[in-house]
């Protein structure tokens, strides 16, 4: 079963206000980004809303969005069709990032809420990866979400209205170990105030702090700075 299979659905009604402030600092970051040695790709595009911020900042940029999720990519073909400009500038690549199809170049890449899948081993690609193939002025921006692993209580995230139903979605987190949690999600619908629909999901998350992010990174000849929500990388100038 794909792993968003039940978050999906939900996905776009929930990110779109609680991710707000972090596609606004993303969005500040990208500004000014020179786009002509290649395109910018957008790491675990998801429904597309990251995909979206990155087109707004930049207007003329190719993009690449990366999404290896089935349940995820038809909203994000659904986002792309329906609008010209994104339809003849975002490219989609169904596989994961590490086996996808890049040019030699890229100008930039954005990983929104998307870190967190890639295992210790697979940053470790990561970070060659962008070394190998991100432009001398290029630049890699990472959110971070999760910088440590620690049980986080059962809170509400998000809760919109849509005609009649009321979405409510809850989360909370089990560590598991010092490098790794395990989220709990449920998405809970009500029409009119009585139960409607009721369905969970969960997930493992790795943990990696900003400090922890830009020391693997400069292993590999990359360097970056914190801020606010964010890691920025690109090569020493």
């Amino acid at each position: 079963m794909s792993a968003y299979a039940v978050t999906a659905q939900f996905y776009d009604a929930v990110a779109a206000d609680q991710h707000a402030a972090v596609d606004a600092e993303i969005a500040g970051v990208l500004q000014g980004l020179d786009t002509i040695a290649g395109p910018v790709v957008d790491i675990g595009a998801g429904t597309g809303l990251s995909t979206q911020v990155i087109a707004r900042a930049l207007p003329e940029a190719e993009i690449l969005a990366v999404e290896p999720d089935p349940a995820m990519r038809p909203a994000l073909m659904t986002r792309l069709w329906s609008d010209p400009d994104l339809r003849q500038r975002v490219t989609i690549l169904p596989s994961p990032l590490l086996s996808a199809p890049l040019p030699a170049v890229i100008s930039g890449a954005v990983a929104s809420a998307s870190l967190v899948h890639f295992d210790p081993q697979d940053r470790r690609l990561l970070w060659e990866l962008l070394s190998d193939r991100l432009s001398p002025c290029g630049r890699a921006i990472f959110e971070i979400q999760c910088p440590t692993a620690q049980n986080i209580p059962e809170t509400c995230i998000g809760k919109i209205r849509v005609g009649r139903v009321t979405y409510e979605c809850r989360a909370s987190a089990e560590r598991i170990d010092a490098a790794r949690l395990r989220w709990h999600l449920q998405y809970i619908s009500r029409l009119d105030g009585s139960e409607l629909d009721h369905q969970s999901t969960e997930y493992v998350c790795w943990a990696l702090s900003p400090e922890q992010a830009l020391a693997e990174a400069g292993a590999f000849g990359l360097v970056g700075f914190e801020t606010g929500s964010l890691v920025i990388l690109g090569h020493p100038q």
